[in-house]
């Protein structure tokens, strides 16, 4: 089988993976695959837009800010929720899980609370 291209190889990598490993290292590995593309597909565009355009004004500044405050508030919550669960003996957690589910709940909570300040400041 002949790769064409490096995004092949990746694609063809976490498929291979997922036939060895479970159902949740699969999920892991493809969802962080296409997150990476995207990622750089988003850089790129961003690359080729003008500078008048990129930079930001102070209103969408302060938003980023109430939202990156907001968002760290939040994954200490979550944090301390696990821990207590943990602690309780409600969940059995490894320390793998609880990390990546905190950084998940952060990266979402931060992007929903910028496109919420952002809307609410717009009207």
């Amino acid at each position: 089988m002949k790769i064409g291209n490096k995004k092949d190889a990746l694609v063809t990598g976490g498929t291979i993976d997922c036939i060895h490993g479970d159902i949740v290292h699969c999920f892991l590995v493809n969802s962080s695959i296409w997150f990476g593309l995207s990622i750089l597909g988003y850089a790129l565009y961003n690359m080729r837009r003008p500078e008048t355009e990129v930079l930001p004004d102070e209103r969408t500044e302060k938003n980023g800010q109430r939202a990156g405050y907001a968002a760290f508030r939040i994954i200490l919550v979550s944090a301390g929720l696990l821990l207590l669960a943990d602690e309780r003996g409600l969940c059995n957690l490894e320390i793998g899980g609880a990390l990546s589910s905190t950084i998940i709940i952060g990266m979402f909570s931060f992007v929903i609370l910028r496109w919420h300040y952002n809307m609410i400041n717009s009207e």
